[in-house]
């Protein structure tokens, strides 16, 4: 109960993971980055700060220490996902679902819910900040060539859950050739930025509510009632026939 958000951070994390541990290092800053720790190297900032991209770091190391002061922290990588709302255009496809029955399993006893689809463009930005450039470019030139790599990164899966059901979602990225430009630079410290979109496809189920008909299983949640059988009229011939649950024609063969 999160908000369809979470599970793509969740798993955008666990993707950064993956770049994380196959980074190589080529300066003694990175030697030190690369001991730190996943946690303490990428950080999730809120909302949007490409325009201020210095005082997001500011914010980040004020309740940090280390043995050599503030550069002990560094590099760092900020990662933030934009807050507004973007509805995936027409060009791709699965991007709107309308309204439809489905069983998450094919197990004996599967309930039935109405399933619903979206898919999201959801902008991320990168800071990389680094005591001096060839850590800051080197970070860049990885993490780039980390999304450029079709066979391996260009999707990704989000786990969303429904009840007793966990589904993997795909998350797809838009266009994996990554920039970075400089968005501050001093003696003692460079900051590149770059951005990139994802495409989250995101599901939206429903059941029935308390006290409406349900199917009696001890799913979570019960679904919707099956129909086992129904009699139709055929229109032009008059004639009563039985359909079975699977819209098999009962009807018995003349004679």
């Amino acid at each position: 109960m999160d908000g369809d958000l979470f599970p793509l951070k969740q798993a955008f994390g666990e993707f950064l993971g993956r770049w994380y541990a196959s980074l190589y290092a080529d300066t003694q800053a990175l030697v030190e980055f690369t001991q730190r720790g996943m946690a303490k190297c990428v950080k999730l900032a809120p909302g949007r700060m490409i325009d201020d991209a210095e005082a997001m770091l500011a914010s980040y190391q004020k309740d940090q220490q280390g043995p050599r002061g503030a550069n002990a922290l560094l590099p760092v990588v900020l990662v933030a996902m934009g807050r507004d709302y973007t509805a995936t255009g027409g060009d791709w496809a699965g991007r709107q679902a309308p309204r439809k029955m489905v069983c998450l399993t094919d197990e004996p006893g599967a309930s039935i819910y109405g399933y619903r689809q979206a898919m999201h463009d959801v902008r991320v930005q990168f800071a990389i900040i680094a005591a001096e450039e060839m850590s800051a470019r080197s970070l860049a030139a990885q993490l780039a060539l980390f999304f450029g790599d079709p066979g391996l990164n260009r999707r990704f899966y989000a786990k969303h859950t429904f009840g007793q059901y966990q589904l993997q979602m795909p998350v797809m990225i838009e266009n994996p050739d990554l920039m970075f430009a400089v968005a501050g630079q001093s003696k003692t410290m460079t900051v590149l930025v770059g951005e990139i979109t994802l495409k989250a496809v995101i599901p939206y189920f429903d059941a029935p509510k308390a006290g409406e008909d349900n199917d009696g299983t001890t799913n979570n949640p019960p679904g919707y009632p099956r129909v086992s059988s129904v009699s139709i009229v055929q229109a032009q011939m008059g004639v009563e026939a039985l359909v079975d649950g699977a819209g098999t024609d009962r009807r018995p063969p003349e004679a």
